[in-house]
């Protein structure tokens, strides 16, 4: 490769090249080496430019001139022929990463002379210092030099964060994951708000012999054939609902009070082994028409009433114990590999938060005992859109507690702005994709793995499809995979249109 550095400024280089040569890409690496001591650096190239150089001023001058040479003929026709080839060249902007050897080494600030080799870095070597391998190989697609792309799957717990523009990609980089982690045997729970996930391919199971048959995913519609007794659903999910229906401050402490007592009862009767009796919404009205939560209170009772019975047109409770879904009994069935997507589509938004909420009650228990049973079958949870239905709190907990539970969690999302930054510092692992908006990769900056400097060079520039993956998977080097396009796999969502295509019937 005939390139030459130009300059080093900081950790970045100018390497000058003529395309017509060496045909660079944005997101390749290449190893600079010193000709005398083998000492080098890794770069990775982020952004091109062209040259400028004080030969121009003779194209301007001799145009100028229109056309009236004032050099000797021979002269100008050499001065031509060498701007010609001069004008060609462009100037690769690379950003300094790593110290050649076996393995790379952190950069010191070190740089080598001017007289360097430079050489494309093969995937074979950047896989070598950047992928850690412990047997738990997942396929994402391709490198841009046509390679497989895999990465750990243990590196890929705990907090991982999936952005890009809309039509980017990014849904589809997350079902790649996500089918790639069924097949792995990881246990899987997709919120899906958008529809996205129903159309893969589902979970068979021998009602014989109840051996799984096909891993793949149970597709359960929150308000259809997913729903919960009040009990199941959990006391601070049930308010957090009420709350958001517009309970008064007052009635929700009374409300609180009698519940609180009445799941104790419950607890108490299950570990007596004592059959404990059902509790679903047409219960609880009718405790409310009993004045059980306020006696001699009209104001109270009648408050929680109504909003009751504005939960109950959420078809989110169970009115009898056979409508009754145990998702601790669904996890079972995907336990060793397998998707629950949970449908929350058809939800209001005050519905929405607090059914999440329940459920993700539901998935600390679940989590609590694979700790007690020793087994850590721990789930891989996927938040579409997570900003929209789970309140910051509850985020807050999941990132928080997510490796001390054992839970995996994935926020995919097209608004970066609407994760907080304490989200964004405890990330382990950025799978960026196309993001134009400046604000956006400003935010996603924040992130304790990545820098404004690379976000910046990356961000705009990524094809649709395409995806930088930073952190523990990549030991914190930013490359770029082209996403595997899981060809005969029905990956679209269910997107509405009013216009038809009459074409295809002509």
């Amino acid at each position: 490769m005939a390139i030459q550095i130009n300059q080093i400024k900081g950790d970045i280089v100018e390497l000058i090249f003529n395309p017509k040569e060496d045909n660079l890409s944005i997101g390749e690496n290449l190893s600079l080496r010193e000709k005398r001591t083998e000492q080098g650096i890794i770069v990775q190239v982020v952004e091109f430019r062209t040259v400028s150089y004080p030969s121009l001023l003779m194209e301007q001058l001799r145009m100028t001139l229109a056309g009236e040479p004032f050099f000797p003929l021979p002269l100008l026709q050499f001065a031509e022929k060498e701007f010609h080839e001069m004008r060609n060249l462009n100037i690769a902007i690379a950003k300094i990463h790593k110290l050649t050897g076996s393995p790379w080494d952190g950069w010191n600030g070190w740089i080598p002379a001017r007289d360097v080799v430079v050489e494309r870095t093969n995937d074979e070597e950047v896989f070598l210092n950047c992928i850690p391998s412990n047997g738990n190989m997942l396929y994402l697609g391709r490198t841009m030099n046509d390679e497989p792309f895999y990465i750990e799957g243990q590196a890929l717990e705990k907090v991982n964060i999936i952005t890009g523009v809309k039509g980017s990609g990014k849904s589809h980089l997350a079902k790649v994951l996500l089918l790639q982690l069924i097949e792995r045997g990881a246990p899987c729970i997709v919120f899906d708000i958008n529809r996205e996930y129903i159309n893969l391919p589902r979970h068979e199971i021998d009602n014989k012999t109840g051996k799984t048959l096909q891993r793949g995913i149970i597709h359960l519609q929150a308000g259809s054939n997913l729903k919960l007794s009040a009990y199941q659903f959990g006391l601070q999910p049930l308010l957090t609902m009420l709350n958001k229906f517009g309970l008064p401050e007052i009635s929700s402490l009374y409300f609180e009070s009698r519940m609180a007592r009445l799941f104790e009862e419950i607890d108490v009767r299950q570990k007596m082994g004592k059959n404990a009796p059902f509790i679903g919404i047409e219960q609880l009205i009718q405790m409310a028409d009993a004045y059980e939560f306020a006696p001699d209170n009209d104001r109270i009772n009648g408050a929680i009433r109504s909003r009751l019975n504005a939960l109950r047109n959420t078809n989110l409770f169970a009115s009898e114990p056979n409508e009754s879904v145990s998702l601790h009994k669904y996890y079972g069935l995907i336990r060793d590999g397998g998707a629950l997507v949970i449908d929350i589509s058809g939800l209001s938004n005050q519905a929405r938060s607090g059914f999440v909420q329940a459920v993700i009650e539901i998935i600390k228990e679940i989590c609590f005992n694979e700790i007690a049973a020793g087994t850590e079958r721990f789930p891989f949870l996927f938040f579409e859109e997570a900003h929209l239905y789970v309140s910051r709190n509850s985020i807050d907990y999941i990132v928080n507690r997510s490796r001390h539970i054992g839970m995996t969690c994935f926020f995919v999302t097209n608004m970066i702005t609407g994760l907080d930054e304490a989200v964004l510092r405890q990330a382990d692992n950025l799978f960026l994709l196309n993001l134009p908006f400046e604000d956006d990769v400003r935010h996603i900056s924040k992130s304790a793995i990545t820098d404004m400097e690379t976000m910046s060079a990356f961000a705009r520039r990524l094809r649709n499809y395409h995806a930088l993956v930073i952190g523990n998977a990549t030991r914190n080097y930013p490359l770029i995979v082209k996403v595997d396009p899981l060809e005969g796999i029905n990956t679209a969502g269910e997107t509405k249109y009013f216009f038809k295509n009459v074409m295809s019937n002509e």
